[in-house]
């Protein structure tokens, strides 16, 4: 390989380190709040299919 590639493989790999790093950090659990709100229907129905969708995924509601 040459210089040049030899350069860019080592820039990568400090490159991916770092990716792998903040991904790492990234994978503590935490929760969410989300607020429905408005005029109309929907919110009630909204709320349901979402707790059942984090229920089937194996999440608490």
């Amino acid at each position: 390989m040459s210089d040049q590639e030899e350069r860019y493989k080592a820039r990568m790999r400090r490159k991916k380190s770092v990716v792998d790093a903040a991904i790492e950090r990234a994978q503590e659990d935490r929760g969410l709040l989300l607020v429905l709100t408005g005029n109309g229907k929907g919110k009630s129905s909204s709320a349901f299919g979402m707790v059942a969708r984090a229920l089937g995924h194996g999440m608490t509601a």
